[in-house]
């Protein structure tokens, strides 16, 4: 028996258009892509419980407003994030005022890798980094408290993990993170050789997992055990808890194919072709692409697909959280 459901997370790249020229990315690349329509997006299921709006860089997506509105009347009970370079102040801006009119608890997400002139090397543009600081003071300026920092890491920026993080928390925002891995059809097919010093991964997840644990916050646990997924995902490749990519989450590109996540280089349909979005992903069809997914056994460990993960797994997660909490954590 199948033990497919509806997914429950999701990551839409709106397009591959993008404004910055990132080290470890390459779809600035690419030129003239097709974008998905707010028909394509009106077919996404009301299961869905978070949407990842990204690109290319969303915001040079002039009809966004209408994008998020469509997204929101489709998945009335997701959360929605939006995921950006920050580079275009004054489009955000105006962009923003339309976009919390329809979606007003809508997060945000600033890529920053690095301080300074770090940022702007990882990022390819100078005065990237003041650019970003711009735009967040100008949403924080709109009363926006769904804010994070979004930091990639690579063995060239590493040591500006734990900076970037007290950056965060001195900004009083949230605070992401993801490790540069290689797509076939993603990031432009960008094939990143990332293997950062131990050491200074261990300094970098001891100092924020302890800071994390440290608070009264559920969620803050949460991403502590999330971080200590990540180290031991990025020195092992293997995840600490099993997530089914193509089954609770999907990726959805601008052309409308549908991938399991963005390392899994297998096609389950075309949202352009899908009719009812419940009948194609319980089909038996989409069910026999999953088996073959499934073989291939690509190790996976990321925000989207984790996140599903803790939510399946809550005895495993409240376990660890207990004991590096209240008896101590040591990374090892």
């Amino acid at each position: 028996m199948s033990r497919t459901k509806l997914p429950i997370d999701c990551v839409v790249a709106l397009t591959y258009n993008c404004n910055a020229k990132c080290t470890m990315c390459d779809i600035w690349k690419i030129k003239n892509s097709p974008e998905l329509t707010l028909e394509d997006l009106s077919k996404l299921p009301d299961s869905l419980r978070d949407v990842n709006i990204s690109g290319g860089e969303a915001f040079l997506r002039r009809d966004l407003p209408d994008i998020v509105a469509t997204i929101r009347k489709a998945c009335p009970h997701a959360r929605l994030v939006i995921s950006s370079n920050g580079f275009l102040p004054p489009v955000i801006d105006k962009a923003m005022d339309k976009i919390l009119a329809v979606a007003p608890d809508i997060g945000v997400a600033i890529s920053i890798d690095g301080m300074g002139k770090m940022h702007d090397e990882m990022r390819g543009t100078p005065g990237g980094f003041d650019r970003c600081m711009e735009t967040i003071k100008i949403l924080k300026k709109k009363g926006m408290t769904n804010l994070r920092l979004a930091f990639t890491i690579t063995e060239y920026n590493v040591e500006h993990f734990p900076l970037v993080y007290d950056l965060a928390c001195e900004l009083g925002i949230q605070f992401t993170h993801s490790f540069a891995q290689s797509s076939e059809f993603y990031f432009g097919g960008k094939q990143n050789i990332n293997n950062p010093p131990r050491e200074l991964l261990v300094k970098g997840y001891s100092h924020i997992i302890k800071k994390e644990l440290a608070s009264w916050n559920l969620k803050r646990w949460l991403r502590a055990f999330f971080a200590n997924g990540m180290f031991k995902f990025i020195t092992s490749k293997n995840p600490v808890l099993d997530n089914a990519p193509g089954r609770d989450f999907f990726f959805l590109d601008p052309t409308g194919d549908i991938y399991p996540s963005v390392v899994h280089n297998f096609i389950l349909g075309n949202i352009r072709k899908v009719g009812n979005f419940k009948e194609f992903w319980l089909s038996p069809e989409a069910e026999e692409r999953r088996k073959k997914v499934d073989a291939l056994r690509v190790p996976v460990w990321m925000i989207c697909t984790a996140r599903t993960a803790l939510y399946n797994h809550p005895v495993a997660v409240g376990f660890w959280i207990l004991k590096n909490k209240f008896f101590g954590f040591d990374l090892k």
